[in-house]
């Protein structure tokens, strides 16, 4: 975490609900303070009248007036407030934009198509740094292609196929929605997908993602960065044919969905039909977009700062904590760099090494593991958010246990590196006592049958019996011999 920490507000009006967020920012860190939103549907009667639904402006402005409140409460002064496809698209639009601009105190942009899957690709940028191929964002009215990676010069494309565009499609058969979607995704230049994958943006598609948890038992429980396969799609749009029917499945899509029940069907055709066209098997769902990307745009973030940033701001480190985990990298590279873990999720996991201090220490590796495996870190996968917990669990305890129902999760061999890094981990902070001073003065050196502990001279009664032992710990998982080296002060 680089900076000071200061309160950044994004509201966004859209065709069907209206959202304030309230982040709290340090460097490129964005954590969620507060999220509100109301679901006015002001894009219902767009395509029938060409207005605002009145009563959607009523409960908007209403909402607006709650919003300004809560925002003068904490003096925020950087508010980015934009309106989409329903304000952009109707009549009174513009008038509606002015109302809303007097209740808030900000001005209110109202985006085009192209610059709303722009700002939406510049967020899953900053949620999934290195990011690569097409994003889709599904809205309430309207459906935003766009390209994001190194190359986002291409325009984006937008399609009226939200719900509240395509209502009419409910009164047809399921293959004549379908093709119907398909038909006019098919006009997309950006699909196919010549590389790259596919990125899915919006809260009908993250809803699409939380039932896929619940019809799978998926055990993780984490929207961001988790992936849906046509086949997932398909159990989907079963199960939401079934529920017409069947008043237990009904239910239990309506407990997951809720408000946003009506439109399960449309928006796993919707995503349905973007695979098709993408020519792909899977699509990973992204919890950042749009409002994300507004952020990112208007604060100039890096996107490759943001996984330390963010455990920095999660985490709250202290500066000792943070020496402690930053000596940790350098301490136990010559462990790791065999290993064949990123170098990112190495730093990440040194960087939470000391989350579990505070707590009891018969429960802490239990306690730091659900902590760093449901943390709100966006740049992490699935995979990589159980290595990541696994090894910070390691860190306290040698005999922590993987929970069966993650376990199909990462490999066994994961599982042993996550093992090596957290032991090694565990030796630095035995060591030192979790000083970031004193770690720095010592090394370790791998050669082909050893695995030394280079100490100095006076720092010789730091080498304490746990030590010792840590250390023939972690010669033991390398396969090495466990030795110490005592070297002159440099």
């Amino acid at each position: 975490m680089t900076g000071r920490i200061e309160k950044v507000a994004v509201i966004d009006v859209g065709s069907n609900s209206v959202r304030m967020v309230i982040y709290e920012r340090a460097g490129a860190a964005l954590l969620p303070f507060f999220n509100e939103k109301t679901m006015a549907a002001l894009g219902a009667d767009v395509g029938r009248t060409g207005r605002l639904h009145p009563d959607g402006v009523s409960l908007a402005l209403e909402t607006f007036r709650r919003f300004q409140a809560i925002l003068a409460s904490f003096g925020i002064q950087k508010v980015y407030a934009v309106a989409t496809a329903a304000v952009r698209d109707a009549e009174d639009g513009d008038a509606f934009r002015r109302a809303a601009e007097q209740v808030l105190g900000v001005e209110v942009s109202i985006l085009s198509g192209l610059e709303e899957g722009r700002l939406s690709a510049r967020g899953v940028a900053l949620g999934l740094p290195g990011a690569e191929g097409v994003v889709a964002d599904l809205g309430g009215s309207s459906l935003e292609l766009c390209r994001v990676g190194a190359d986002v010069s291409d325009g984006g494309e937008t399609y009226a196929l939200g719900p509240l565009a395509r209502s009419d499609d409910d009164q047809l058969a399921l293959g004549k929605r379908a093709k119907a979607i398909r038909k006019v995704v098919s006009a997309s230049a950006l699909l196919p997908l010549e590389k790259g994958q596919l990125y899915a943006v919006g809260g009908a598609w993250r809803n699409l993602a939380a039932i896929n948890t619940m019809l799978t038992g998926y055990p993780l429980g984490v929207i961001h960065a988790s992936r849906l396969t046509r086949d997932d799609l398909s159990h989907i749009i079963e199960a939401a044919q079934t529920a017409r029917t069947d008043k237990t499945v009904r239910l239990q899509l309506q407990q997951v969905a809720k408000r946003r029940y009506r439109s399960l069907l449309h928006a796993a055709l919707v995503l349905e039909g973007v695979l098709y066209r993408a020519g792909q098997s899977e699509v990973t769902i992204s919890a950042y977009g749009l409002r994300e990307g507004i952020v990112m745009d208007a604060l100039h973030l890096d996107a490759e700062q943001g996984l330390v940033d963010t455990i920095g701001l999660y985490l709250r480190l202290s500066e000792p904590s943070r020496a402690f985990g930053q000596a940790l990298v350098d301490f136990i590279a010559p462990v790791t760099e065999g290993l064949k873990i990123d170098l990112a999720l190495v730093r990440a996991a040194c960087l939470m090494a000391d989350s579990g201090a505070r707590m009891h220490p018969d429960h802490r590796a239990e306690l730091v593991f659900d902590q760093v495996l449901r943390a709100p870190i966006p740049a992490l996968r699935p995979e990589q958010r159980v290595l990541t917990a696994l090894a910070v669990a390691y860190r306290y305890s040698s005999k922590f246990v993987l929970p069966p129902d993650l376990a199909s999760l990462v490999s066994e061999k994961a599982r042993n590196r996550a093992e090596i890094l957290g032991t090694a981990m565990r030796l630095g902070g035995a060591f030192s006592g979790r000083s970031g001073r004193l770690l720095g003065r010592a090394c370790l050196e791998r050669t082909a049958g050893d695995l030394t502990l280079v100490v100095r001279a006076d720092d010789h009664e730091m080498v304490s019996e746990t030590v010792r032992r840590r250390l023939r710990q972690l010669a033991g998982l390398i396969g090495r011999k466990s030795s110490l080296r005592t070297a002159a002060r440099s």
